[in-house]
């Protein structure tokens, strides 16, 4: 946030939440109910270094569940013992690195998969992706068998099975933790763990199958810009041009879309994905024609430059309204029907992943329907698309499965809360 009011300024402050889950699932997320239990203070983020600042929280949260608290019942008029204990985490990706101390960089970013991520260092862009999700696809899957429709070989290995809770603490619980910015770390067995978590201090807390939340809000948002970067081929946010092209060539795949060099410049040909100018127009009359009810979004039509032909400006609710109702309908007769089933499959995911009310016996064809679409993605778009962001879309079905709804465990309550407490900065008193 930036103190009042002040854009030059550069003001890290974060606020620690809680959520009371003992109350009805339409009122536990509301405003009302939230409690600003600490303000971590700026101007710098606290990094790994923000067990240090949760101590006061974690000894009351140690003293809730071990000792309890006498607590006033308004409505049978007497006092009762009140134990309570966290939940979960909920929190973007990186403060998901700080929080429990893993190292969410690198060529094993997944926090899931840790050592059996399959991950490809791009050469000539210089980025990690995460690609090879035909491991979790049934045995004897068709696309198991294809080699050029994807990275030139065949897949045979199996999906690797999710870190359990007993071999996570397993790694951290020898682990020494040292505090400060200036600090040699001392080495550890540890492979990607990076300190114990102060949350490991609460007795339950190494019983949890799942600690920490994969925020689908970030990742509905992360999987929205990089796929509308490039599908519109916005400068700066796309993930086609020469580096990626030459990548297909180091791989050995794709033959088709390989740069031809025509003296001086370099000529790169139309893929699937690519859209004409006139799509493009299409694409952007379609959002500025478009109208929804009032506090359903944003001005869709404030977000659209048809003169540049992009979206600029996408916040996170933006994104999720988009990726819900709109994208697939805004692209119908300007891709090529593969590509446009496509997206439009993986924008139907988002949407049964975001519903309020799920059935557990559709889990299971939900977990092979983002695997199969993922695997379409990879045959359509570059490497460079499957960020770590588009690979934790694999896992948000197995959280759901563990944690129930997602609507109880996003980011949207916070960001509006968010918005609150950034109001109170502009005034310096």
């Amino acid at each position: 946030m930036n103190p009042y009011g002040n854009l030059s300024t550069n003001h890290s402050s974060w606020p620690v939440l809680l959520f009371i889950y003992n109350l009805p699932p339409w009122l536990c997320m509301k405003q009302k109910y939230v409690m600003l239990s600490m303000m971590i203070p700026g101007p710098r983020q606290p990094g790994k270094d923000i067990d240090v600042y949760l101590r006061p929280l974690i000894d009351d949260l140690w003293k809730l569940w071990e000792e309890g608290v006498h607590v006033w019942d308004a409505n049978l008029q007497q006092s009762f013992l009140l134990h309570a204990m966290v939940f979960c985490t909920i929190n973007d990706f990186p403060a998901y690195g700080n929080l429990s101390g893993y190292s969410v960089k690198g060529h094993h970013a997944c926090p899931i998969c840790e050592q059996n991520s399959s991950f490809r260092q791009l050469k000539h862009g210089k980025k990690t992706v995460y690609t090879r999700h035909r491991r979790f696809l049934k045995p004897y899957h068709p696309y198991r068998r294809l080699k050029m429709a994807f990275d030139g070989s065949q897949e045979h290995e199996i999906a690797p099975n999710p870190l359990s809770r007993d071999e996570v603490y397993d790694q951290v619980k020898d682990v020494v933790n040292m505090f400060g910015k200036f600090q040699k770390k001392p080495s550890s067995n540890a492979y990607m763990w990076k300190k114990k978590s102060i949350f490991f201090d609460l007795s339950y807390w190494s019983d949890h199958h799942v600690r920490h939340c994969i925020d689908v809000m970030h990742v509905e948002k992360n999987v929205c810009d990089s796929l509308i970067g490039t599908l519109l081929n916005i400068k700066g946010k796309t993930n086609d041009g020469l580096k990626c092209r030459q990548e297909l060539v180091d791989m050995g795949i794709r033959q088709v879309l390989h740069p031809i060099s025509k003296g001086p410049r370099t000529y790169l040909p139309p893929a699937c994905y690519t859209m004409s100018t006139t799509e493009k127009r299409s694409f952007c009359q379609c959002l500025c024609t478009m109208k929804v009810p009032q506090g359903y979004s944003s001005n869709i039509k404030s977000l659209v430059s048809v003169t540049e032909l992009k979206l600029v400006g996408l916040k996170s609710h933006d994104c999720h309204v988009l990726m819900q109702q709109i994208l697939h309908v805004a692209i119908r007769g300007t891709l090529p029907k593969k590509v446009r089933v496509a997206i439009t499959r993986l924008c139907f995911i988002f949407n049964a992943i975001c519903a309020k009310v799920i059935d557990p016996k559709q889990l299971d064809d939900l977990e092979n329907e983002v695997v199969v679409v993922l695997c379409q993605m990879e045959m359509y778009f570059p490497p460079s698309v499957f960020d770590i962001m588009g690979h934790l879309v694999v896992h948000l079905l197995r959280e759901i499965r563990c944690c129930g709804p997602v609507f109880l465990r996003w980011m949207y309550p916070v960001e509006r809360y968010m918005k609150v407490l950034k109001g109170y900065t502009k005034n310096q008193y």
